[in-house]
């Protein structure tokens, strides 16, 4: 760290943890599009049928049965 200043090492180390550049890496990476939703868009695109909630409590139910018998 020998000279160099304290806010250089602090903006290089936030670089690193730059969530939002390394989301759209990975969104490029997939073909996925890089962009917020509102909660109006999410709640419209849902799929209609399931009930995620008792979908997520069967995987966790499976889940804790699989790791009980080991």
């Amino acid at each position: 760290m020998e000279g160099r200043s304290l806010s250089d090492a602090v903006e290089e180390f936030l670089l690193t943890y730059d969530e939002l550049d390394f989301l759209d890496k990975l969104c490029e990476s997939l073909g996925l599009e890089s962009r917020f939703y509102t909660s109006s868009e999410i709640t419209s695109n849902r799929s209609i049928g399931l009930k995620t909630e008792e979908v997520v409590r069967e995987v966790r139910d499976e889940r804790s049965n699989n790791l009980s018998r080991h």
